[in-house]
């Protein structure tokens, strides 16, 4: 049988990207293409909007998010565990849930319901990520 996806998109804008696969599919391929297409939708960073201070629990976070998770997907219990690890200070999953949430109001992070959790991804990628991948 073969599958049959089609991607719509419409950037800031106003202007639609419609993209359709066909034939075998995997989630990986998937995937891949859906990176791409979130790369056209959303804008580069913001020039006044600066990085968040390493200082705070905030930056670490934001910081860690950028270096541990660039491009794959993650959980709360995913940051919550390398914060731990990272920084040696223990981390309440309530408290990494109400960041990320912050984070993708902020539009820094996308995120889907996944059975009865959430998983979320980076929305963009920097320049030096995508050689990377």
């Amino acid at each position: 049988m073969r599958k049959r996806v089609k991607i719509e998109l419409q950037d800031e804008e106003g202007t639609k990207y419609t993209l359709a696969l066909e034939g075998k599919l995997s989630r990986e391929k998937i995937m891949k293409v859906m990176d791409l297409m979130e790369m056209i939708n959303v804008p580069g960073e913001e020039e006044n909007e600066p990085a968040p201070s390493q200082g705070t629990f905030f930056g670490k976070l934001y910081g860690l998010i950028e270096s541990s998770f660039p491009g794959g997907e993650f959980s709360s219990s995913d940051v919550a565990q390398e914060f731990e690890e990272r920084y040696g200070l223990p981390v309440k999953l309530a408290t990494v849930s109400t960041y990320l949430s912050r984070l993708v109001e902020r539009n820094h992070l996308r995120r889907e319901k996944f059975s009865n959790s959430w998983v979320y991804h980076r929305v963009y990628l920097k320049t030096p990520q995508l050689a990377d991948r």
